[in-house]
């Protein structure tokens, strides 16, 4: 088995992480356990809460799943662990969070004025007692002078806050076990947290491992991202992350980067976009909340590239291109046939269940099972057709069969999300899938049948098959196989084998 780490690191590495949770779902990662780490000074970041949210959700599945005996398919294949709650940089320094009260410019003032000096010079009067629990504001100077003050030590003892004490000892178990480990960091490098956190962090790691007599053992990756959106100006007036200085940022971040974690990382993945997605900016909090990108989605995929290179003591770095700026194939996309097959299947089993099967459930527990069977011969495949027995098939009001189907509907609901948002992503309109139709801020929704529109392909289907690429098919072959399998999660593995 190998074991992933990932690491996001701010509002964007949380952003990726939710990809690599998705992913992850599907069997992108194959046989492997991932690890979550996320790293953020504003706790209640919008962003981060929804990558939350949908790691709970998957956990939460993945723990229905890995209880069933029965024939299994590649959904929820794989492990997760999470160390939770996120690790916030500021520490114990939450009473004190803003620049003039960590850096005691007070005491300076008098003590060292040249310092004091150096201080306002670096920091305007704003940004010297911005609140610095929403965060780094998207200024790499103010994530810098926090994240520069971390040492190994401070990972290490950390009171309260044992998320790194519990991932470094994790790793060494995993080595001595002989599992293949990457560690892989996520964040922006035109922001305020991953700029400053993603070479800070690489450093720390590092050292650790080296440490623990493991660095020559351990892959030790990043995925940076290149600006690939942009923020209207908010209306509070407040400290924000400013559009125009990205590009500043982002040549002063690479430098940092090179010259203060050069070594540390096996291979750097520097990954953006050209043409910038706008998101309504928000200084911090529940509020910052931006849809999901592609970009995020090829920072996840670089896990897998990650695995396969050597473990050098010299860095390298990877880029990828697409054909054409007007669009997004598949063929666009690092290991294609599979990442092609894995997430068509994923947006297909996710829209099954979401938009059919689980409103099936509902009915047959409404109308009666032996009702409900007559007009689908598949349910007997799955469930008991009385409200008791002893055969060993659940029955469909079964209180864990309703729990269980109701934690896969909020997965499913979540990736089909996703997976919405990153086919809305590109300036040239929807890719990879066809989603936008469907309104899933809302819990209402109408029976589906039709698969053959989902997935955008070339060349496309015939009409004939279209025809046939309807879920009264897949219901037909559930039946016809006339393979047993043992409620909600039998039912799951089925249909994603079968999509």
């Amino acid at each position: 088995m190998r074991r992933i780490y990932a690491i996001g690191i701010g509002g964007s590495g949380a952003k990726c992480l939710e990809a690599v949770t998705f992913l992850h779902a599907i069997g992108i990662f194959g046989d492997s356990c991932l690890n979550i780490l996320l790293v953020d000074a504003d706790h209640k970041n919008g962003n981060g809460n929804r990558t939350r949210i949908n790691i709970d959700n998957a956990l939460k599945c993945r723990e229905a799943f890995d209880n069933y005996s029965g024939e299994k398919s590649q959904f929820m294949a794989g492990k997760f662990k999470h160390f939770s709650p996120p690790w916030n940089p500021l520490r114990d320094e939450t009473s004190s969070s803003d620049l003039s009260k960590i850096f005691q410019k007070q005491a300076l003032t008098s003590s060292e004025p040249p310092l004091a000096k150096l201080f306002n010079a670096l920091y305007s009067p704003a940004e010297q007692v911005a609140d610095l629990k929403v965060g780094f504001r998207g200024r790499p100077p103010i994530g810098s002078a926090i994240m520069g003050r971390l040492e190994l030590q401070t990972l290490e003892s950390e009171s309260g806050q044992k998320q790194w004490t519990d991932l470094f000892k994790d790793v060494q178990d995993a080595r001595g076990n002989g599992e293949e480990v990457s560690i892989h960091l996520f964040g922006s490098i035109f922001g305020g947290t991953g700029a400053s956190g993603v070479p800070t962090l690489a450093t720390l790691i590092a050292e650790q491992l080296t440490k623990n007599s493991l660095r020559d053992n351990v892959h030790l990756n990043a995925s940076v991202l290149l600006p690939y959106f942009g923020f209207e100006k908010p209306n509070d007036g407040d400290i924000f992350a400013e559009t125009h200085l990205f590009a500043l940022n982002t040549k002063a971040a690479l430098q940092h980067l090179k010259e203060h974690s050069d070594k540390n990382f096996n291979t750097v993945y520097v990954i953006g976009h050209e043409s910038r997605k706008n998101y309504k900016s928000h200084t911090g909090g529940t509020q910052q909340q931006n849809e999901a990108h592609f970009v995020e989605l090829y920072a996840a995929l670089a896990i897998n590239h990650g695995f396969k290179q050597p473990i050098n003591k010299e860095t390298q770095a990877a880029y990828i291109s697409v054909t054409s700026p007007d669009r997004l194939g598949w063929q666009d996309l690092p290991d294609s046939d599979k990442v092609k097959k894995l997430l068509s299947t994923g947006v297909r089993f996710a829209y099954s269940w979401y938009y059919n099967f689980s409103l099936e459930l509902v009915a047959a527990q409404t109308l009666g099972a032996k009702k409900f069977a007559i007009g689908a011969p598949w349910f007997r495949f799955f469930f008991s057709l009385k409200k008791e027995d002893d055969s060993g098939w659940p029955p469909v009001g079964d209180e864990e069969q309703k729990k269980q189907a109701e934690t896969l509907t909020k997965w499913t609901k979540g990736f089909l999300l996703w997976a919405q948002q990153i086919a809305q992503s590109h300036p040239k309109g929807e890719q990879l899938f066809r989603l936008k139709e469907f309104n899933l801020e809302s819990e209402d929704r109408n029976y589906g049948e039709d698969l053959s529109k989902l997935i955008i392909d070339f060349p496309e289907k015939s009409a004939k098959e279209k025809a046939r690429d309807r879920l009264d098919t897949f219901k037909n072959k559930l039946a016809d196989q006339g393979k047993k399998s043992k409620g909600v999660i039998g039912l799951a593995h089925e249909l994603f084998s079968l999509l």
